[in-house]
C-alpha cells in the first residue's frame, strides 16, 4: 500500500465515480479499479459498494477514507516542512510555462529574479499545459503558469494576467489595414488554431460561438510559432495574443488588428501551485516578482 493508492481512493470516496477518481490522478478508470481490488484484498475486507449506478463507501471503507485522509494530510504537511527548509538552503526552485507565455511574458521575470537572487537554483521547463498541471499535481513542478487556467481540487491557481488576444493576418489579408474589426467579419474565413486539446484553443472557440461565428479551420497547430509562420504566408488568419506578436508586426511579417470589443476579447493567465503545500523562501521570492510585488 503507498500514498498514490490512499489519494486515489479517498478521490473515489469524494467524488464517488470511478472516471472522475482518474481523471483526478491522472490514471485510467481500469487502474483505479485494479486499485481498489488489490486494496480489499490486501484488506481483507470490501471498502466500496457498487451497484445502482451508485458507489458509495461500506462502513469499513469510511474508517479507512478518514485514516487514509489524515495520513494524507500530515504527509503534505511534512513534505511542504521538509522542502521549505531544504530550499532554504540550496535555493532550488522548479516552474513549468506554456510556450506562448514564457517565451513573451516569462522571460523578462526570470532574468530579474535570477539577477536578484543568484543564490536560488532555478529551473524552468517549456511544455505543453497538460504536463504542467500533472507535475504541480505530482510535486515535481513548484509552479506552474499557464493560459486559460483550469479548476483542479488539488491545484490552487493564482491569477495574473489579462492577454488582449487580437486577428493576426498576413499584411495582404483583406483586414491587415483595418483599424477594428466585429467578431462577425471572421465568418466562413480560413482559420488556423491551436490544436483542439489546447485550452487558449477551447477558450477562443467559447468566444466565437458567443458571438455566433463559425470560421472555416484549415490548420491546427500545438506550437505558437508555427502557428505563425502558417499565418504570414497566407495560409488564413488566426486570434492570438497580442503580446506574442510585437516582433512579427515590428518587422511588417503580421498585422494585428483590434476587435471593436476589446475588453471581451482576453486570454487569463494563471499560476498553478500544489494546493495545501507550504512555500519556499524562493518560491515566495518568484511569485512576488511575477506579480509585479517586488
Amino acid at each position: 500500500m503507498n500514498l498514490d493508492v490512499m489519494k486515489t481512493f479517498c478521490d473515489l470516496v469524494d467524488t464517488g465515480s470511478f472516471s472522475k477518481a482518474a481523471a483526478e490522478n491522472y490514471v485510467s478508470q481500469s487502474a483505479v479499479s485494479q486499485q481498489l481490488a488489490k486494496l480489499e484484498r490486501e484488506l481483507t475486507t470490501q471498502l466500496i459498494s457498487r451497484g445502482g449506478g451508485l458507489v458509495a463507501p461500506t462502513e469499513a471503507g469510511k474508517a479507512f477514507y478518514q485514516g487514509a485522509r489524515a495520513m494524507l494530510r500530515r504527509y503534505e504537511q511534512l513534505l511542504g516542512e521538509v522542502k521549505s527548509a531544504a530550499d532554504a538552503v540550496r535555493g532550488v526552485l522548479r516552474v513549468g510555462t506554456i510556450y506562448s507565455v514564457g517565451f513573451y511574458l516569462l522571460e523578462s521575470h526570470v532574468r530579474r529574479f535570477l539577477q536578484a537572487h543568484p543564490e536560488v537554483n532555478l529551473h524552468v521547463e517549456y511544455t505543453r499545459a497538460n504536463r504542467i498541471y500533472a507535475a504541480v499535481v505530482s510535486g515535481e513542478m513548484d509552479l506552474g503558469v499557464v493560459a486559460c487556467p483550469e479548476r483542479h481540487r488539488s491545484i490552487e491557481i493564482i491569477p495574473l494576467a489579462q492577454e488582449e488576444l487580437v486577428v493576426a493576418c498576413s499584411p495582404k489579408h483583406a483586414l491587415a489595414r483595418a483599424k477594428h474589426v466585429s467578431a462577425s467579419q471572421l465568418a466562413g474565413d480560413r482559420f488556423i488554431g491551436f490544436e483542439p486539446n489546447i485550452p487558449t484553443r477551447r477558450h477562443i472557440d467559447r468566444l466565437l460561438k458567443a458571438h455566433g461565428v463559425k470560421v472555416n479551420v484549415v490548420s491546427e497547430f500545438d506550437n505558437i510559432e508555427l502557428l505563425k509562420r502558417a499565418v504570414e504566408i497566407g495560409a488564413g488568419l488566426s486570434i492570438l495574443p497580442l503580446d506574442n506578436m510585437e516582433r512579427e508586426v515590428a518587422r511588417g511579417d503580421l498585422a494585428a488588428v483590434r476587435f471593436v470589443d476589446a475588453s471581451k476579447w482576453v486570454r487569463p493567465l494563471g499560476i498553478l501551485r500544489r494546493r495545501g503545500k507550504a512555500a519556499s523562501p524562493a518560491e515566495r521570492m518568484f511569485l512576488s516578482i511575477l506579480r509585479g510585488k517586488s
